[in-house]
């Protein structure tokens, strides 16, 4: 018996986790036994309600035979008994009863995945379901913050190259495949000594140059993207071209180092 729920439970919580958005990234993100519980959490959740629409047939078909027996205290020959064969019939050596909870809460489950399924094909309930995860992290809801925005963001690698463009693609929901693409706008690198910024490429020169567009052929934005691992990341921030262009007005200048003779 003890065999058989574990596996409903967690065939019902695998097959909504996998479907729901944002119970699929969090599972993903989860490790070890947090990873188990958390798809057992979803399982067990249709289990009791499976179990509770099977208890409510019951209750109604018991009710129902009492009062269809009241009438039996006027007419002794008025009997029913709508509800016994939930508890008495056995399949398989199980309870009927139990058999059919088991089977509503696939169905329950069942429905609920395919639900979730479609609300994914759906982009604005897709962004919505993001925008719900991405809260959840700093990161990411800086890049959605850049996505709505129109911003660009700036990007330093722990290799010290640095790059300035638009968010292409945020998603990050595997553990092990944690990436960030972006249209680079502009390149560089940071001063080994100083960290301060120097600007090597100017990718929206040549955008203009070759009127590639978001929807030009036979190159386009997307063909420029770079996908960036995210352990690779050291410092993601939003970028402002006329604030940087007068942000040096409010920066220190390094001491020079006067050397005693």
């Amino acid at each position: 018996m003890g065999p058989l729920i574990i596996m409903i439970v967690l065939v019902c919580g695998f097959w909504y986790t996998e479907n729901h958005y944002p119970s699929r990234i969090r599972q993903a993100r989860s490790n070890g036994w947090a990873s188990y519980f958390y798809v057992a959490m979803h399982g067990s959740k249709f289990v009791i309600q499976g179990f509770g629409s099977v208890l409510g047939l019951f209750l109604v078909l018991l009710l129902l035979s009492t009062i269809l027996n009241l009438f039996g205290l006027i007419w002794p020959g008025i009997h029913v008994d709508f509800y016994s064969w939930l508890a008495d019939v056995n399949v398989l050596s199980y309870p009927l009863f139990l058999l059919l909870s088991f089977g509503m809460s696939g169905l329950i489950a069942y429905e609920a995945g395919n639900h979730a399924k479609k609300d994914i094909e759906d982009e604005v309930k897709r962004l919505e379901a993001y925008r719900e995860v991405a809260a959840q992290d700093g990161i990411e809801s800086l890049l959605v913050q850049a996505i709505d925005e129109d911003k660009l963001i700036f990007v330093t690698l722990k290799s010290r190259k640095v790059y300035i463009g638009y968010v292409a693609a945020p998603r990050i929901e595997h553990t092990h495949t944690q990436h960030l693409a972006i249209i680079p706008y502009i390149s560089g690198y940071r001063d080994k000594d100083t960290l301060c910024y120097h600007e090597q490429h100017r990718y929206y020169e040549l955008y203009l140059s070759e009127d590639i567009s978001a929807d030009s052929e036979p190159l386009n934005l997307q063909h420029f993207r770079h996908v960036i691992p995210m352990d690779q990341v050291e410092i993601v921030s939003l970028f402002d071209t006329k604030t940087y262009q007068s942000f040096g007005q409010f920066s220190a200048t390094a001491p020079h180092i006067v050397e005693k003779v």
